[in-house]
């Protein structure tokens, strides 16, 4: 548990950044050459580019070949099987998506937002403007994950770094909130925008689910929404 610098409230921070471990039940085996190092890498390019242009694993192998411009021996040189290849691709993309969050949310450096309002407005756009960005290849793994333990357990890192950064950047104006559970404040407005951005962004749900509503207008109200309820005593 780490301590807010500015409120003292404890919060819970997430692993140290470390390049994600192959999971021992589908092994990536080793390259024997450069060579096969560069054609796995176009191969989890390939496999990530039609994730997200099916939003499914509704394609082949041979298709993932073709794409990469690469041999399908060369991927089953590393590989057992499609299941594995779209692991490995899940894995890599986990890792980036950390560092992508981390730039995101560590852009203003360590200055405090002047309040809570602020704080809340700008958390919120920089969630929503990473769930937007990468939800072409979220969604297709979200929904895969929902049927292999693998992939969820893969996921479990960059979505536990999301929520530990938003709440954080709540809790940066502790002292404005009225909530007599700051903490449980903070944690329900993060399961609420989530829920409300992962529906219009169509993550985990069928695409004719998303896209309900006006992008700016469903941000403006989520800041307002979290703004008003944390700046509200609890009643009773």
């Amino acid at each position: 548990m780490n301590k807010n610098p500015r409120s003292g409230i404890a919060v819970t921070a997430p692993r140290p950044y470390r390049r994600a471990v192959q999971n021992p039940t589908s092994p990536v085996k080793a390259p024997k050459q450069e060579r096969s190092r560069q054609s796995f890498e176009k191969a989890l390019d390939a496999t990530v580019t039609l994730l997200a242009e099916r939003r499914s694993d509704a394609f082949t192998l041979a298709e993932v070949a073709q794409l990469a411009g690469v041999s399908t021996g060369s991927i089953y040189g590393r590989v057992e099987s499609k299941s594995d290849l779209i692991r490995a691709a899940h894995l890599r993309e986990t890792d980036r998506l950390l560092g992508v969050q981390r730039a995101a949310f560590e852009d203003g450096g360590d200055d405090v937002p002047d309040s809570l309002e602020s704080a809340v407005t700008r958390t919120v756009r920089v969630t929503a403007e990473l769930l937007r960005t990468e939800a072409p290849v979220l969604s297709p793994f979200m929904r895969i994950g929902s049927d292999d333990p693998v992939i969820y357990q893969q996921a479990r890192p960059a979505y536990d770094d999301m929520h530990h950064r938003f709440t954080s950047g709540l809790l940066a104006r502790a002292e404005a909130i009225a909530h007599a559970d700051p903490v449980r404040a903070v944690e329900w407005a993060y399961r609420v925008v989530y829920s409300v951005l992962a529906r219009f962004l169509g993550l985990g749900s069928a695409p004719e689910a998303a896209g309900d509503g006006d992008w700016e207008q469903i941000l403006a109200d989520l800041s307002d929404m979290v703004t008003a309820y944390l700046a509200r005593p609890a009643a009773g």
